[in-house]
């Protein structure tokens, strides 16, 4: 008997593909100023559950979100673990947008390859590669945990097929992107199986789920329609309930749709075939109702957010408990909501990062990401370097990015402020603002709005200060090689080199030339 296909599902899939993609799209508009009325702009990684999934280390220890996560992160998380708890992973088979966009890559599939559609990976190497997405799940965890950044980011085709034309995406995850919408052409949600970190935490919940898809061995007839049908290519037939961390809970396999035999495969609780039952018809109502309620809770109580609140989290703990910390600050940040939050003059900060602007207070931290490019050691200056100067402006605690550099103008503006050993560190970090190449120049034509000025020429001795430089800076060839104890190498010479092939230490005979140079200027 054939069966009338069910449509429900479809529409449900659609519903969140569009509004997504008009959520990631509206989010540009937003940027550009242009916003489409009375529809959310949220970033992706808002609205994203799974970035409430690798916050929760770093909320719990440190009361901070992720970078570019936000509550409502949080929020979608626990209403998908609500459903993922009652009806398993619902959110994988009916919500995820990436899932729909593999499944219609899979209908061409379906026309081009017939039966053979899904079924060219032997089981047997099959049945180990879906673990690989276990793999992926403790690596994201663990470093996002580690660096406090969503990781996965430049590796998510998800965030790269909402986001390609934003020039955001990494060209690892269009990459991926595109591998995933050429194997789906091959192989039934190919992401989803092998690689889908959070498709990897919501199969769990098949594991101890209250409605399970159950087959009633009694009325079986054993003709396999069902394990057919399954995009995951699980076996329905071979088990009373299926239990495969695989599932996605599309109902495919049901009676409703392919077992040509009544109330056999179905979702229901317990084993007894007359046992309270779900179906697609009612799946689709419980899904929108829990997220239309769960959402709208939130929003009455006030805790539905989906951007930066411009009020930095503070410190949970120890000497610095209850203050602002600079880790909080994000690219949201204008030059204002810092100077408002950490009590810095617009002005300091303009100068620190030579922002050349009549009111540099409209500054957005971001910007710099998009005026500067990174050095080839993937070096920036962005906003992680802001937070850095904030704290240390401040006197506060904080660990920048291994990536993390400073403008010369910052550093001198933080020398009467820290200690001489403060300041050496900084030095090694430190990088001229024309050393970074512009990305773009206005419609003006003209370039972008910093600028690097200097009140004195940079007098200070770094590993990559020459000889040259110390004669430059009014130190004689007599005076150097009385302090070394050497002779003078070669001008272009590095002198930190120079003292260790020489078997010297650079810190001490540093700071002796240091002292003669403060004394020339």
């Amino acid at each position: 008997m054939k069966k009338k296909k069910t449509r429900i599902r479809l529409f449900i899939q659609i519903l969140f593909l569009v509004l997504i993609a008009l959520i990631a799209f509206n989010h540009t508009l937003e940027e550009l100023g242009q916003a489409i009325p009375l529809l959310s702009s949220a970033s992706l990684h808002a609205v994203c559950p799974f970035g409430g999934v690798v916050s929760i280390y770093q909320y719990a220890t440190g009361g901070t979100f992720v970078k570019k996560t936000h509550e409502s992160s949080f929020i979608l998380m626990i209403i998908v673990a609500a459903l993922a708890v009652f009806m398993g992973p619902v959110f994988c088979g009916w919500i995820c947008p990436f899932g729909t966009v593999q499944e219609f890559f899979g209908k061409i599939g379906k026309k081009l390859f017939k039966k053979k559609f899904n079924r060219f990976i032997p089981y047997k190497f099959d049945r180990w590669l879906r673990f690989l997405r276990y793999i992926v799940l403790v690596w994201v965890i663990y470093m996002t945990a580690v660096t406090g950044k969503i990781i996965f980011a430049d590796y998510d085709p998800y965030f790269a097929l909402f986001n390609f034309w934003t020039g955001e995406v990494a060209i690892s995850g269009l990459v991926i992107l595109f591998i995933s919408l050429l194997l789906s052409i091959f192989v039934e949600r190919p992401f989803c199986k092998y690689a889908c970190p959070y498709g990897a935490v919501l199969g769990i919940s098949n594991f101890f789920r209250i409605f399970k898809i159950k087959r009633t061995e009694s009325s079986c007839i054993n003709c396999g329609a069902c394990d057919k049908a399954c995009p995951m290519n699980i076996q329905v037939s071979r088990s009373a309930t299926v239990r495969n961390h695989q599932c996605i809970s599309c109902m495919k396999c049901t009676s409703e749709q392919v077992c040509p035999v009544a109330d056999t495969v179905d979702l229901r609780v317990g084993a007894n075939p007359g046992n309270k039952t779900i179906g697609s018809k009612l799946i689709a109502p419980i899904v929108l109702a829990v997220f239309i309620v769960g959402i709208g809770l939130s929003m009455i109580f006030n805790i539905w957010v989906t951007e930066s609140s411009k009020t930095p989290a503070v410190y949970s703990s120890g000497e610095f408990e209850g203050i602002a910390n600079p880790a909080d600050i994000r690219g949201s940040y204008f030059f204002s909501d810092i100077s408002k939050a950490f009590d810095i003059d617009v002005e300091i900060l303009a100068q620190a990062f030579g922002v050349d602007d009549p009111d540099p207070s409209g500054f957005q931290v971001k910007e710099f990401e998009e005026i500067l490019l990174p050095l080839d050691d993937g070096a920036e200056v962005g906003t992680d370097s802001v937070r850095l100067f904030v704290a240390r402006y401040l006197g506060l605690p904080y660990t920048p990015e291994e990536t993390t550099r400073l403008p010369f103008p910052a550093i001198n503006l933080l020398k009467d402020k820290l200690t001489p050993a403060d300041i050496e560190s900084l030095q090694e970090i430190s990088i001229r603002l024309s050393d970074v190449k512009p990305e773009y120049t206005d419609e003006a034509g003209e370039s972008n709005t910093l600028v690097e000025e200097y009140d004195e020429e940079e007098t200070v001795i770094k590993g990559k200060t020459t000889f040259d430089d110390l004669l430059k800076w009014g130190l004689a060839i007599e005076e150097i090689e009385s302090v070394l104890g050497i002779e003078l190498g070669a001008r272009g010479t590095s002198v930190r080199d120079y003292l260790m092939e020489n078997e010297l230490e650079f810190s001490v005979y540093k700071e002796k030339l240091q002292v003669l140079v403060d004394a020339r200027q």
